[in-house]
């Protein structure tokens, strides 16, 4: 009996570890994807660019990529939920680009469905547009409307850091 004794209490005891480890990594891993994105808490863009709130932060974002000459853009959760696509109504986003003070483009972003997600034109998450004059500049400022979440919504993008109201970046 005293080695099944022995054997029990070294199983409780290893069990207990594992389960502090397992936790304790838990909690490591938490606090780490809460600073992923410092430029916005906890939230991340998980296409590689930026996010852009659409209203207030629980309601949605917008994520804005450029390469090149190209922009893409999703539309996302609120709050945490940013890796969550949130399709809208439109075939085409309209943005008015202000590259400077004395310079605006618009820039017509069309419908550019995730098949596999069930999109299609119409109703879709993604958009996107190019434009040779995106290669020359850097940062820009971008207002356009859309139809999120069954209310018109304004758009306000900032590129590169990313439009966040009541996040201290704006």
């Amino acid at each position: 009996m005293k080695v099944n004794l022995a054997n029990r209490t070294i199983w409780y005891v290893w069990l207990a570890l594992l389960s502090s480890v397992l936790l304790g990594g838990w909690t490591i891993a938490q606090e780490h994807h809460h600073n992923e994105h410092p430029k916005h808490g906890h939230h991340k863009a998980h296409h590689g660019g930026v996010l852009n709130v659409i209203g207030k932060c629980e309601i949605g974002h917008i994520e804005v990529r450029v390469v090149e000459d190209l922009i893409e853009v999703w539309f996302v959760g609120g709050g945490g939920d940013t890796d969550r696509s949130v399709p809208v109504q439109a075939e085409a986003v309209v943005l008015n680009v202000k590259i400077s003070e004395e310079h605006e483009q618009t820039l017509l972003l069309k419908a550019d469905p995730m098949k596999l997600a069930g999109e299609n034109i119409g109703y879709c998450s993604r958009f996107s547009a190019r434009a040779n004059w995106l290669k020359a500049i850097a940062r820009f400022e971008a207002h356009g409307e859309i139809l999120f979440k069954g209310i018109r919504r304004p758009l306000v993008i900032k590129y590169p850091e990313g439009y966040h109201p009541g996040h201290g970046i704006e």
